[in-house]
This record gives structure tokens, sequence and C-alpha cells, in this order.
């Protein structure tokens, strides 16, 4: 579906990334051309089916490039947090095999490069962003040198193993701490992706006017199905590689869509409330008003009832002076925000919900491909965790 969107997004913008304080956009088309071209490379590199590359890396337009380049081939991919020590790093990259490493910036280069005779069936590093020092170490290789070593005698293999896809190829193994021991590789293979990319689309609404912020690490199973899902539907990704720059990134691209964990919403919670706290009595009481309104106006939302006239007219007057300045802060455009990854307080919920960000509830695993239950459009209950996604089977 992805080479899909590849063929008929043509110029449309795909991925963005900033370079040097900018914003920059990849086509689908450019998009398309990278992922081909490393996939070309790690052919040349000797890759087979179900061999394994790691990616050890902050969020950025690469990450996502080498991840769909492996997939392409019939390998394995796994991910591994960029802030991991080199012990984490090595017990993962020996358990899984992995054969070439991707990393993203200098601290994990250096990383890479301490544990590299550690792990036998490691042959290569590649550095995906430019200006790290790779001091000459043979088993190293720049993103751009490395897709040079591609070449176009390795397209009928390429063509072969894209008709040759099987559902049932292990697609991924993402580490994650378990209550015992050492990290457990939780394996998901290409039918779990399909099956939630399906159950997605019956009960959310994305398309390819949508823009995605990717904030939360692509190491992380709930921002990388997230992007999968992004990129079935044609919408674009943009990668956030500096988290700290969160603010400014929310309404330099003012995304319509954005994945984040209940620590998110807390922070904007607690900035909002201790500017009011300072604010003059009568701005206080306005901006409590207007919250009461639009906490008004999102019950009759949710519960399917028109509301009066009376309130129709204070809502719209409510978000005029206060709710609509609020939700600048998130871009100004958000039409909805899925929420995991721990319990949302119900308080933080319902205030989201009354100033017009719809805070979509739900509860995942990485064994399950992230999603098993999420609210639709139509309900909200802070005390829930929405209803089980499109033919899944939870029991208690």
């Amino acid at each position: 579906r992805v080479r899909e969107q590849i063929a008929k997004g043509k110029e449309r913008t795909a991925l963005k990334h900033k370079v040097e304080g900018v914003w920059q956009s990849i086509s689908w088309t450019q998009f398309g051309q990278q992922v081909d071209a490393i996939s070309l490379a790690l052919l040349s590199q000797g890759f087979r089916v179900q061999d394994k590359i790691g990616i050890f890396s902050n969020n950025m337009p690469q990450w996502t490039i080498a991840d769909f380049a492996a997939m392409q081939l019939r390998g394995v991919i796994v991910p591994i947090y960029p802030t991991n020590t080199a012990g984490q790093s090595t017990y993962i990259l020996q358990n899984a095999d992995v054969k070439v490493l991707f990393v993203g910036e200098q601290s994990q280069f250096d990383v890479a490069v301490s544990i590299f005779e550690q792990c036998e069936q490691l042959e290569l590093i590649v550095a995906m962003s430019k200006g790290i020092d790779m001091s000459g170490h043979e088993f190293a290789i720049g993103w751009d040198e490395f897709i040079a070593k591609g070449n176009q005698t390795h397209q009928a293999e390429l063509e072969e193993r894209l008709e040759q896809a099987n559902p049932d190829d292990l697609l991924t193994l993402i580490y994650t701490s378990g209550t015992t021991g050492q990290p457990k590789g939780v394996m998901l293979d290409y039918t779990n992706i399909g099956a939630q990319l399906q159950g997605h689309d019956e009960r959310l609404s994305l398309s390819q006017d949508d823009v995605s912020l990717a904030f939360l690490p692509l190491s992380h199973v709930f921002e990388r199905a997230w992007t999968f899902y992004v990129l079935y539907t044609g919408a674009t990704n943009c990668y956030l590689q500096d988290t700290m720059q969160v603010r400014d990134a929310l309404s330099e691209v003012s995304p319509t869509v954005m994945s984040a964990v209940p620590r998110f919403y807390e922070k904007i919670f607690s900035a909002i409330h201790e500017k009011v706290a300072k604010a003059p009595f009568a701005r206080k009481v306005m901006f409590t008003w207007a919250v009461n309104m639009g906490a008004k106006m999102a019950v009759c939302h949710q519960e399917g009832r028109k509301p009066s006239l009376m309130l129709e007219k204070s809502h719209k007057l409510a978000d005029k002076i206060v709710l609509s300045k609020l939700r600048a802060l998130l871009g100004g455009r958000i039409n909805f925000m899925p929420c995991g990854g721990a319990k949302l307080d119900e308080t933080i919920g319902r205030f989201f919900h009354a100033i017009g960000i719809n805070v979509k509830l739900g509860y995942g695993m990485t064994e399950t491909t992230a999603t098993v239950s999420c609210w639709d459009d139509k309900c909200f209950n802070p005390d829930s965790i929405g209803m089980s996604m499109p033919n899944a089977a939870v029991k208690i």
C-alpha cells in the first residue's frame, strides 16, 4: 500500500524534517527513490531474506527510510532506543544477530563503535546523519556512501523480493524490558501490522490531507505503528529529532494528528493553569467560564444531543476569546490525538475535550502491535480506555 502511495503521491510531501532550523520536505517520489536506494545498497551487502538490521537513532526520515528498505527485502528490523547504554545495545545486537546497524547521531555512533567487536554478526555501521566523525573506521560508512554501493544489477532481485513477500515473514523484533531478566524480543510479522492498519481504517479517519508530528520515539511500537498508518493513508509525517523543541514544532508544522503519552498532556495542563493562577481576577473568571462552556458542549457532542441556542452562542464566544487560543498552543489544527502508554488523569482528559482537543484514550502493548482498544469520535469517557479494536478479541 505504501508503494501505491509513492506511485500516486508524486510531488506531494510525504515526510518533513528540520535541517539547520528550517523544515524541509521530502516528496513521495523522493521517499520511494531513497527507500529503493537503501534496499539496493543492502542487497550489495549480501542482505538475505529475514536478515536483521538495527536502527539506533532519534526520530528522522532516514529511520523510516531504512525501516521500509529492509521491509521490501523481507528483512527484520530491530529498533534500539537512542538513549540505550553500550551494554543494553550489545545485548540486543547479539541476541537478534543484527547484520547492519543504522545509527542517527554522534552519540549513538560512538556507542556502536565501542561495541562493534563484541557483536560477531555485525558487519557494518551506517551513519545516517551528515557530520558524524567516523575517524576512519573501516566498518563504518556514511548514508550517501552506503547508497552509492547499491547498483541496478540488484534491481531484479529487489523486484523478486517484493513479489515473494510473505505475510507470515517476521517484520520486526522489538525488545521490551520484561519483569525478569534481560529484555525480551517481541516478534511481530507483516500480518500483525496489516491487521492493525485495517482496524484503524474502521475506527479512525485519516487522509492525505493530514499532517502528523512524530514526537514519541520510533523505537517504541506506539509511534512506529502510528507512522505506518500515517504513510499507509498517504498523510504527511513530520519528524521531531529533538523532543525539547516540541513547542516550536507544534506552531511550525501545525499538525492535525499526533500521538502522545499522558505526561505530555500533564505538562501542558500544568503550564496553562500556572499561568491562569497568576492572571488578574477577571481573566481567571473568563477562563473558568469558557472551559465550562466547552465542557458542556463536549458532553452534548458525546451524548449526541443538540445544544441549546444559549449554549451554542455562549460556546461560540468562549471559543473566540479563550478556547481557540488554548488550541493554538498545539498548532491550532488538531483533529484528534491518540493517547496511550499510561493512565491519563480524568480531570486532564475532560479539560482537553472541553477546549476542543479530541484526545483518543486507548490501550495497547508491544505484543499486540500497539492498539487493543480506543474511543471512536462519537464517544469519550475519561474513566475508560475505549472499545476494543475491530476483530480484536479481549479477555479479562
